[in-house]
């Protein structure tokens, strides 16, 4: 289920429903993640649907046999195989990537975690056009790349400051498989990163939440939602300064259209609302403070592991049937990125 449902069971039906005289635009909408859904990229919807998938499968095949060249078996190989491509970091072992202590499997997972975290569509792209300059040229790619990397040079220096490795080999394995596993919302461990300094499992909570590319198979709000509300913001403050100045919102050359910006604000502020209402459900609870935030987190952003009583080291097998349900729905909302899941509880919706 990490495997298939990564991309979406939903794309597969599209590349089949065209065979059957049936139209699959509206399903290809409705699954594509991220606020660009209109973008073709062949002529034919089912052609995209049937590219990505080729291009899904030959990563997988690769991460398959590079996880059994660094020293998996090869049933470990396919099970971390199809949890790295969907980074969704189910493991076979209790200790996750802890338990072989391999720092060439660990090597393997952060590349393909890394490029699962990046749209699939672009490959597709890449390939079709021969050319690397659809990942280059891609805001939302370079910004994602520059974020890892700062990310695992902060954390290195943080973990290097506080004596919790003694020397910079280690901290940086460390910090770079767990900056890239949260923050592609794999969640996969290889340390209890939650005995860390306080401010680096908040950093990789927080890089969780919106680091990911749309068209990936991770979770979250998604780069270039951050990347717009960024640009947003800068927009605003050129406004107070420059009221009649023409400063539109631009990617990747183009003039957003204002449906677009209504679009990442809304679901912004349903994804905040979501957030806080669902941490005071567990509140009243009776969990945590510190538990009941990062839970919500984690489950919202599809992460997997959270802080306190659901760190790394733990689980959320301790929770109550009443929590347990909370978070059920909270990974369903995040997944489906909020709005088709809430867009059901809305009257107008069924009387259409």
């Amino acid at each position: 289920m990490n495997f298939l449902c990564a991309l979406g069971i939903m794309l597969l039906v599209v590349a089949i429903l065209p065979l059957l005289g049936l139209g699959g635009m509206q399903l290809y909408k409705a699954e594509t993640p991220g606020p660009m859904k209109d973008a073709r990229f062949t002529p034919r919807i089912a052609e995209t649907a049937r590219g990505l998938w080729t291009v899904y499968f030959v990563f997988s095949a690769a991460c398959l046999l590079a996880y059994r060249w660094a020293g998996m078996s090869w049933s470990d190989a396919f099970m971390h195989m199809c949890s790295t491509m969907g980074l969704g970091g189910f493991s076979s072992h209790d200790a996750s990537f802890g338990h072989w202590n391999s720092a060439a499997i660990e090597g393997v997972a952060m590349v393909f975690m890394a490029l699962s975290g990046i749209s699939f569509l672009r490959y597709f792209v890449v390939i079709r056009s021969r050319s690397l300059q659809p990942l280059t040229n891609d805001r939302e790619i370079r910004t994602y790349v520059l974020v890892l990397l700062a990310s695992i040079a902060g954390l290195t220096l943080m973990l290097l400051a506080h004596r919790q490795y003694t020397d910079w080999e280690s901290a940086l394995r460390a910090s770079a498989f767990h900056v890239i596993s949260l923050a592609t919302t794999t969640g996969y461990a290889s340390t209890d990163y939650a005995q860390w300094p306080v401010a680096a499992p908040v950093l990789l909570m927080f890089l969780g939440c919106f680091v990911s590319c749309a068209g990936s198979t991770g979770g979250g709000i998604k780069m270039v939602r951050m990347v717009l509300l960024i640009k947003q913001a800068r927009r605003e403050l050129v406004r107070i300064i420059h009221p009649r100045v023409v400063n539109p919102v631009t990617l990747g050359g183009q003039v957003l259209p204002s449906s677009v910006m209504t679009a990442v604000l809304g679901f912004m502020l349903i994804y905040g609302a979501a957030t806080m209402g669902l941490t005071f459900l567990l509140l009243l609870g009776g969990l945590d403070i510190v538990t009941a935030f990062s839970a919500v987190v984690a489950t919202v952003n599809n992460i997997g592991p959270g802080l306190g009583e659901v760190g790394p080291a733990g689980n959320f097998g301790g929770l109550g049937a009443f929590e347990l349900w909370v978070l059920s729905f909270a990974m369903l909302l995040g997944r489906l990125e909020l709005l088709t899941v809430l867009v059901l509880f809305t009257g107008g919706f069924w009387r259409k």
